[in-house]
């Protein structure tokens, strides 16, 4: 199982001041440098509190990289997941190789999601998510996973079973996001890309898929292709 440290995760998505800091430490030097007694030692005192506010907000407080190899051990467990969840034995879903995507939905505005621009760049959110897809000779096996980066026992699942003939498409898209970001006064808009899978009954199972590998989209191709032609060969009653 992946070892989620959801309490130093919760640093990662607060937002960091040294504001409050350096302004106790600046007042703090210049207490200092007066040469008195008294103003010495609260200058000291200052100094010393500016200096833990700061050290406060940073200690413990997990990298990108720390987030991103947690992220990474959930999906790598999602197919044994998912073919449990599913009641799958492997061999009955060998058709081709399974989908696997993943990553982190950005939500909307009031949507609760702690959305954070690392250090690299990247986009993160405190929510991971990310689904299995298994084909069968006659139908296709889907589980979506979604749990919390920051709170213990906080995550959800489903099960779909599809045949190839109500399968609509199998896609990816771009989707540009107007969120409120960690750290930033204003909302920004932000691209991310959504896995999705689409089927004549209007059901849609979404996911995000920051965190994908790149085998992620040759397999995608190729469910695409094995639904083609399932379609093609296969009767409508």
């Amino acid at each position: 199982m992946a070892e989620i440290d959801y309490e130093r995760n919760a640093k990662y998505f607060e937002p960091v001041s040294y504001k409050g800091g350096i302004a106790l430490g600046v007042i703090g030097l210049l207490l200092l440098f007066t040469g008195s007694s008294g103003p010495v030692l609260v200058g000291l005192l200052l100094a010393g509190s500016g200096a833990f506010l700061i050290y406060r907000q940073v200690a413990g407080r997990p990298t990108d990289l720390d987030i991103d190899r947690q992220v990474r051990t959930i999906l790598e467990e999602l197919p044994q997941r998912a073919l449990k969840k599913l009641a799958l034995d492997v061999d009955e879903v060998k058709l081709i190789d399974p989908i696997i995507v993943g990553g982190h939905p950005l939500g909307s505005r009031g949507s609760g999601i702690r959305v954070k621009i690392g250090k690299d760049g990247k986009v993160r959110s405190n929510i991971v998510e990310g689904i299995a897809i298994f084909f069968a000779e006659q139908e296709l096996h889907a589980y979506k996973y979604q749990a919390s980066l920051v709170k213990k026992n906080q995550s959800s699942d489903r099960t779909d079973v599809y045949f190839y003939r109500d399968v609509v498409s199998v896609s990816t898209r771009s989707d540009s996001t107007s969120v409120p970001v960690v750290g930033e006064a204003n909302p920004q808009t932000l691209n991310t890309e959504v896995f999705t899978l689409t089927t004549s009954g209007g059901t849609a199972v979404e996911c995000s898929m920051d965190a994908s590998d790149n085998v992620a989209g040759h397999n995608i191709q190729g469910a695409r292709q094995l639904v083609r032609n399932k379609k093609m060969h296969t009767p409508y009653s």
